[in-house]
């Protein structure tokens, strides 16, 4: 008993060690800052940069901006909804009736393009954006809109009760609701390196600036020498990666983007977050200090890459030098050092890290398994954890709570525990969007459900979406085994918009070809829009299915064709998953 005793003394020392993050969410040092103090950079008000040009802050997660011309305005970037746009707009036009000339976006986030609507009431305003823009939003609102809507409604917090909501690091809040509504007016105007445009007497430079996206473009104003710069600045760390879920952000090329505005020296720099900054040499400090922290996280993370390091090895080694933890606009409250770190290693090799043991890893249950049995059984765990959770060892108890969950998801007294220790690091955590991920995953575990964004798109969205993208979406719900003997063509003719596709179903998978194939067991004639609708749920498959015609086969097959596809049911963090 002795020697069992020392073995699994030695074997928790390990482990924690092994799986620590250092645990140092609780001892904060002196260059910890509140999110409180982030408050006052979201005040709501409309700046007055310079006469003519107005930033709009606090009116949503991000911000509008109105420039006026000789006989008419030009806005940048138009919120994330149509309430918030709608109220933008009519404190705009306190400054100024004239009608709206021209929209640019500085890049596809939702938070800058779905209140666009709210500015086209009055006519038709030219739309400018990058030439990427377009695909971009139309990928993200097909391919992993659930679980990104999931992963953003966990780290904005929209499921927190307001005294756990400080703000969201860059803006107030995100407020996603049931009573969203959103709308995206398409650019009808794009580029691919620069473009010169006036609009209303302002001469404008739009310049292709990849950073926070790969759309992402800065609008320089050089009679005013101002710069509107998007989303690659705001006051906080910048999230070079985020933990919503993302493409690979070069931290190359952001740092590179940030370049430009050093070589440009503007006197004023206006971000799509928090307020306008002026003074040249102030702007020029504050810059080369920013890209000076995204180039040291990109430097620093390729040279332990090349030395074979693991990532959670770099991402102990890879901390910010003392000249930049200073600065005001550094703090950790959006992004943090340790994810780009993370990033910057998945981006440049992938998702193996080189230790040979996580080639082919042991299945996360059987992991957990074992780790219950070189303990000595889920009862000294589960009282280790206990021990570790009285020394506000927080991170620990997420950590050995994982693992006996999984292990025997019926200990409903290690859920308590695992939901304390996320309550315990949300309440200690500065950054925004760490503090919303723990405090809404113990609510999810809590109350047992899943969170969601629940904004639903608006007819008018649907319309604006091509017929290929929904049905690239519609193909990812296969069910590989209810058509895991099947070969079958389905032709669709969508009579609105003159378009035809056929899928091919053949044993668990569904290719999506243009055309009408001629050898096709079943063809459906049908609106686009109908068809649309009824995926999203905003019309009944009941009443919907009954409008569509059959040139081949009947309603009955096509109902069987449709049964094969349904999404999985999201899960919880912890939740072990069904075999396929």
């Amino acid at each position: 008993m002795k020697v069992k005793s020392i073995i699994f003394s030695l074997f928790i020392f390990l482990l924690v060690y092994c799986n620590s993050t250092k645990s140092k969410v609780v001892e904060k040092d002196s260059k910890h800052v509140h999110l409180e103090e982030f408050n006052v950079e979201f005040e709501k008000k409309i700046y007055e940069v310079t006469p003519g040009v107005y930033s709009a802050v606090g009116y949503g997660i991000a911000n509008s901006i109105l420039l006026v011309g000789n006989d008419g305005l030009i806005i940048i970037d138009t919120l994330d909804e149509l309430k918030a746009s709608k109220q933008v707009l009519e404190d705009f036009r306190k400054i100024s009736s004239m009608p709206i000339k021209a929209i640019i976006y500085t890049h596809s986030h939702p938070d800058h393009i779905f209140g666009s609507g709210s500015f086209v009431t009055d006519g038709s305003p030219e739309v400018y954006a990058h030439e990427s823009l377009l695909p971009t939003v139309q990928k993200l609102a097909s391919e992993t809109t659930p679980i990104i809507g999931t992963r953003s409604a966990r780290m904005f917090g929209n499921y927190l009760e307001k005294n756990d909501l400080v703000n969201v690091g860059i803006g107030p809040y995100q407020g996603y609701n049931t009573d969203t509504k959103l709308d995206f007016v398409p650019p009808t105007k794009t580029f691919s390196d620069t473009l010169d445009i006036e609009v209303s007497g302002i001469k404008l430079k739009l310049i292709h600036a990849p950073g926070e996206t790969d759309d992402q473009i800065y609008i320089y104003h050089p009679g005013k020498n101002i710069l509107f710069v998007g989303d690659n600045f705001y006051k906080a760390f910048p999230n070079l990666y985020t933990i919503r879920g993302t493409w690979f952000r070069s931290l190359k090329h952001w740092y590179e983007s940030l370049d430009i505005i050093r070589n440009i020296k503007p006197d004023h720099l206006v971000p799509s977050h928090g307020k306008p900054i002026s003074g040249k040499s102030t702007i020029y400090e504050i810059i080369t200090d920013y890209r000076d922290a995204v180039q040291f996280v990109h430097d620093q993370s390729l040279r332990g890459i090349n030395a074979g390091y693991h990532p959670d090895d770099l991402v102990e080694l890879i901390q910010l030098p003392e000249h930049l933890l200073k600065s005001p606009y550094l703090k950790e409250v959006y992004g943090k050092v340790s994810w780009s770190v993370r990033s910057a290693f998945n981006g440049n090799l992938g998702w193996f890290s080189g230790d040979s043991a996580e080639l082919q890893p042991l299945e996360r249950k059987v992991y957990a398994d074992l780790i219950v049995d070189l303990a000595g059984g889920k009862e000294n765990l589960i009282k280790y954890t206990k021990s570790k959770l009285q020394k506000k060892d927080y991170q620990t108890v997420l950590t050995l709570s994982g693992y006996l969950i999984r292990h025997d998801p019926k200990l409903k007294d290690v859920v308590s525990l695992r939901i304390e220790a996320l309550e315990k690091l949300g309440s200690l955590e500065s950054n925004a969007n760490a503090k919303h991920y723990y405090l809404t995953e113990a609510l999810e575990l809590r109350n047992q459900f899943v969170a969601k964004i629940k904004v639903r798109p608006s007819p008018e969205l649907l319309k604006r979406y091509p017929v290929k993208v929904i049905l690239s979406s519609f193909v990812t719900n296969l069910d590989p085994k209810l058509s895991a003997n099947t070969d079958e063509k389905v032709g669709f003719i969508f009579f609105d918009t003159k378009e035809s596709y056929t899928i091919h179903l053949r044993r668990g998978v569904a290719e999506v070809i243009p055309g009408l194939l001629t050898e096709t067991n079943l063809v459906v004639e049908l609106n686009s829009q109908d068809w649309k609708e009824m995926l999203t749920r905003l019309k009944s498959p009941v009443t919907t299915l009954l409008k569509f015609r059959f040139k081949k086969g009947n309603l009955l097959s096509f109902t069987q064709f449709l049964k094969k596809f349904s999404p999985k049911e999201q899960i919880l963090t912890l939740q072990i998953p069904t075999s396929q």
